[in-house]
């Protein structure tokens, strides 16, 4: 009797044993065994454009850097959402991560506009990316997030933008009566203040409105992006570099995603984005002089703005735009004063 029940406890611990064992390995499997984190990313940039191909490359290496582990699925502007709606799509984890421009949500706290486009601030990009990691920037950014469950990871920037008319303008004065397509923001409003009417539209569908004579004009992106979008068809101005005009993509995560990533992913990500940032940069850096070149061939007009002239507008924004953004709201003040002192620091204004 007693060398059955000895046998019997020997089986159970042995069995406990192989449990223990079991267990051990599981717990020490290495991530690339385990289920891999899947999420969504949609951006503000619609899939023919170099910045979603980038995006896209940028999915490739995530899931090749952590060796499986993230997997991360790019969809183009209105590929699961519309555009406006993305913030609230982060918010109820539709999508898990968001590269858009933040200045699209200003109509639920002012604060998003001077943080993503502060007009007639920078000069170069360095300047901007700078003031995001070293000044305070990705904390703002996170801190307007915050009641939409996004944590701010990175910023992407692709230059300063260019704006295409289908009427000359050298001056301020010479906007005035003219119909433009921008955003929601400051931008917006000082075109208001210069007398012209102001149609928001998503960038997507910012062509449509200038082949159809909706507009006359388009704020977006680049030289090179805008080319390729066809405005340059049907708009045949076009300023640059004269428009001050410099915005960021965030890199926005929901933040229940953020805190169950494992933290070399979390610095495998900063620091791919901060590489992204780079590469889209230069990439269409060179893309704008071979798209002004096309465009030079076919007709197009750059417009050349007097350096007197563009102080003068720059003035009149940082008068009316900036000080009316500021009153906007507490943390819209504390966005622009936090800049100012950036811009102070590196000698922009004085």
């Amino acid at each position: 009797m007693n060398r059955k029940r000895s046998a019997a406890g020997r089986r159970v611990l042995i069995m406990a044993i192989a449990f223990m064992m079991v267990a051990v390995i599981l717990v020490d499997a290495p991530a690339s065994a385990q289920q891999p984190m899947k999420w969504k990313v949609q951006t503000l940039w619609s899939a023919g454009e170099t910045p979603y191909k980038l995006l896209e490359e940028f999915c490739v290496k995530v899931k090749k850097a952590t060796n499986g582990r993230l997997e991360i699925t790019p969809f183009p502007a209105g590929g699961i959402v519309p555009t406006f709606e993305t913030i609230d799509a982060l918010k109820n984890n539709i999508l898990q991560v968001i590269n858009v421009w933040p200045g699209y949500f200003v109509g639920k706290e002012a604060a998003f506009a001077p943080l993503t486009d502060f007009l007639f601030a920078y000069e170069q990009p360095w300047e901007f990316e700078a003031f995001f990691h070293y000044r305070g920037g990705m904390q703002l950014m996170t801190e307007l997030y915050a009641p939409y469950n996004g944590v701010c990871i990175g910023v992407v920037l692709w230059g300063r933008e260019s704006m295409f008319l289908k009427f000359p303008a050298y001056k301020m004065e010479d906007f005035k009566g003219h119909k433009i397509r921008s955003p929601q923001g400051m931008t917006a409003d000082m075109l208001k203040h210069l007398g012209a009417g102001v149609v928001v539209l998503p960038g997507e569908e910012a062509y449509s409105a200038l082949d159809k004579g909706v507009v006359d004009g388009a704020d977006w992106s680049t030289p090179s992006v805008n080319h390729r979008m066809g405005f340059s068809r049907v708009a045949k101005y076009y300023i640059y570099p004269e428009y001050r005009s410099m915005p960021i993509s965030d890199f926005t995560i929901n933040k229940k995603e953020w805190e169950k990533t494992p933290a070399d992913i979390k610095q495998i990500l900063v620091s791919m984005i901060r590489e992204l940032n780079a590469h889209q940069l230069a990439t269409l850096a060179i893309e704008d002089f071979k798209a002004m070149k096309e465009m030079d061939a076919t007709g197009s007009k750059p417009l050349t703005w007097s350096p007197e002239e563009i102080q003068r507008l720059r003035e009149f924004v940082r008068g009316t735009v900036w000080k009316e953004w500021s009153e906007k709201s507490p943390m819209s003040k504390k966005v622009i004063d936090a800049q100012v002192e950036w811009l102070k620091e590196i000698k922009r204004i004085k």
